[in-house]
């Protein structure tokens, strides 16, 4: 099959500066090289960094860029602004649709695959006389979203990362198909049995202290707030300290955020009992799960999926999550506390550490579930798209 794949228009693949879902689309397009499976062209925009890498030699998967940053293009997305074709639905990356579709317009291809982007079915299918795939990665098409319905009319088939994000889409109308592809985790990566823990003694952390760990930005929907009042009732347990890894976007800011000023002035009164360590680039976070004793993933809203708690297993780290969108579906089988999301938050995640701690015996022994590895999904992921 000739198979188009039109990312999200917001980071290039391959994720030469991350990004779970160009690290998915990575791990299928590494798959479909590896066993010469179809012809794909991935659209992507550009970085400098991508020129050296290695994927881009790949007889089967070809890339075509658009530099976002060059004058040409900076010209033409400032026209396509006031003057271009709207095709509805993502305004900052409307250029870089319209880039795409013209290239996929003048070429043939049996089917085309949308990352993370449904609303880009009503244009293509508006122009193009094929059919659509809509590898969903979050919560974008719910009963919420404006036109909803046609988007699911525009599109063959659905691939929601979870059962969650399944029912959301079903809870519009029912798909012609629609089948949940979980997310995958390179298991080399995540060896709990190879990866060498960070020295704990670098963030002034002793061999007998109880480490939670969060992983995830600066931002109030992920919980981070309630993770700090959890510890401020914890003094009489000193010994729990916590290491947080992350900033507000991808990468550290230059000036911190009002909420990062809120949190540091909770984090004065732990004295150093809590660790910020920044921005933390994502081959360095196994290291970091190795030297922690449990990870918290306190998020507040309907996350899609739980790869944080599924990297946590992986490093055989106990998880301590709210019961939320996707996340229990990661953590099945696993040793887990799920918490209620509510006012009395903080005060579960503090009994939840303790519990942790005193009976950490229990906790222990999680693993990847297989199901959940980035082989098991890259095959999968291209049994979905042959059924088309």
């Amino acid at each position: 099959m000739k198979i188009a794949i039109l990312t999200s228009g917001v980071l290039p693949v391959p994720a030469v500066q991350g990004g779970a879902v160009e690290n998915l689309i990575d791990f299928y397009l590494e798959y479909n090289d590896k066993h010469q499976l179809h012809d794909i062209t991935v659209f992507s925009v550009y970085h400098q960094q991508v020129e050296q890498h290695p994927a881009l030699t790949s007889a089967v998967n070809h890339y075509v860029y658009l530099n976002l940053n060059s004058i040409t293009a900076r010209i033409r997305s400032f026209v396509h602004k006031h003057w271009g074709t709207r095709y509805y639905y993502y305004d900052k990356i409307e250029y870089f649709f319209s880039w795409a579709l013209q290239k996929i317009k003048r070429a043939h291809f049996d089917v085309i695959i949308l990352e993370n982007r449904p609303g880009f079915a009503l244009g293509v299918a508006k122009h193009c006389s094929i059919p659509i795939v809509a590898h969903i990665h979050t919560n974008l098409l719910s009963e919420h979203t404006q036109k909803n319905r046609e988007i699911i009319l525009s599109t063959s088939k659905f691939l929601p990362i979870s059962e969650f994000i399944k029912k959301e889409i079903e809870g519009i109308c029912l798909p012609r198909q629609i089948k949940v592809l979980y997310n995958g985790l390179d298991v080399r990566r995540f060896d709990v049995q190879k990866v060498a823990p960070i020295q704990r003694e670098k963030y002034g952390l002793s061999p007998n202290d109880f480490v939670a760990i969060f992983a995830g930005r600066l931002v109030p929907a992920k919980g981070i707030k309630e993770l700090l009042m959890a510890f401020l009732m914890l003094a009489d347990h000193p010994d729990i300290k916590l290491m947080v890894l992350g900033s507000t976007n991808y990468a550290d800011t230059k000036e911190p955020t009002p909420f990062q000023q809120e949190l540091m002035r909770m984090t004065a009164q732990l004295r150093n009992r809590v660790i910020f360590t920044g921005f933390i680039p994502y081959d360095q976070i196994p290291s970091h799960l190795a030297a922690a004793d449990v990870a918290v993933v306190p998020s507040h809203i309907n996350e899609a999926f739980g790869m944080s708690c599924i990297e946590a297993c992986a490093m055989g780290l106990p998880v301590i999550a709210t019961n939320d969108g996707g996340i229990p579906e990661a953590l099945v089988g696993q040793k887990h506390v799920l918490l209620e999301k509510g006012e009395n938050l903080p005060e579960q995640i503090a009994n939840a550490l303790i519990t942790v701690k005193e009976h950490i015996d229990e906790f222990q022994g999680n693993t990847l579930n297989p199901t959940f590895s980035k082989e098991t999904y890259a095959k999968h992921f291209f049994e979905e798209i042959e059924t088309i």
